[in-house]
């Protein structure tokens, strides 16, 4: 009977241990579907300026050429994407730290040589299939493409080195972006070490609540954007006439709909960060 109940117990320990590990795969390896995109036009009256998140990330794999082109073709005039820094030195397009959830491999970008990322494959995304032996692409890659397609970049830094903000000015600078691109961050030093090598780059700092110190501190820079989460309990209309009134440039992340083009068009906000809207 004792050894009954411990065969009992070992065998109860695995089925959770596989039940638990079962979910974690399939929460990592959950596949992204494509969303219909849909006419600005067709939602609301308001006149505003769209940004493609992360390129237009509804319908081909986010923080791709794929997207960036898609974007572009639809009629977006910006596109968003992030990035991130290789092991050595080389900033390539990724949303997250790790590779897990959009390729088919794993692991932390800032342990991959950029060698090394080449020869992995995005299998994950919107419409993924229809980019067969797509890859992560470098930061070149995407300026690149948005000089192709005529579209303007805004790069959101997600990591940084000091060597990799010399790096990353350098690029925009060789691709003749330094006056009509966006550089981004929820990290106000990076703006700062952005801004210590070339004062005409544009900077949007990149918010989740607009609480009443970072509204002074924004005031207090009115020459950087703010991109604030589409949020009214917390980014409120009193809030936003602060920044406003201060003339600063605002966006608003993420919408997909119109609820918050309708909420905050009317308190001055032009800008809109969007996976499906398109102009």
């Amino acid at each position: 009977m004792k050894n009954k109940n411990i065969l009992t117990a070992v065998t109860a320990v695995i089925l959770i241990a596989a039940i638990v590990c079962g979910s974690l795969f399939f929460k990592t390896n959950k596949k992204i579907k494509a969303a219909e995109t849909v006419k600005l036009s067709d939602i609301t009256n308001e006149k505003v300026s769209l940004v493609a998140h992360r390129g237009l990330s509804s319908q081909a794999p986010e923080n791709t050429l794929p997207a960036l082109q898609l974007a572009a073709e639809n009629g977006h005039t910006v596109a968003e994407f992030d990035i991130r820094l290789t092991k050595d030195g080389v900033w390539v397009l990724s949303h997250d730290s790790k590779i897990n959830r959009m390729t088919s491999s794993s692991g932390q970008i800032a342990d991959y040589t950029y060698f090394d990322l080449a020869g992995i494959k995005i299998n994950n995304g919107a419409n993924y299939k229809n980019y067969p032996g797509l890859k992560i692409p470098s930061l070149d890659d995407a300026l690149d493409a948005c000089l192709k397609y005529g579209i303007k970049p805004m790069i959101e830094i997600k990591s940084y080195t000091d060597e990799g903000i010399k790096k990353l000015v350098a690029s925009i600078i060789s691709h003749g972006f330094e006056g009509s691109c966006y550089v981004i961050s929820f990290n106000r030093q990076a703006l700062d070490k952005v801004r210590a090598k070339k004062k005409n780059i544009p900077l949007v700092l990149l918010v989740k609540k607009l609480d009443d110190d970072t509204v002074q501190k924004c005031i207090e820079d009115p020459e950087t954007g703010v991109s604030f989460k589409a949020d009214k309990k917390h980014n409120t209309a009193e809030k936003i006439k602060k920044l406003t009134d201060a003339g600063i440039e605002l966006f608003c992340w993420v919408t997909d709909d119109a609820e918050y083009i309708d909420f905050y068009s009317p308190l001055g906000v032009k800008n809109f960060v969007t996976n499906r809207i398109i102009p």
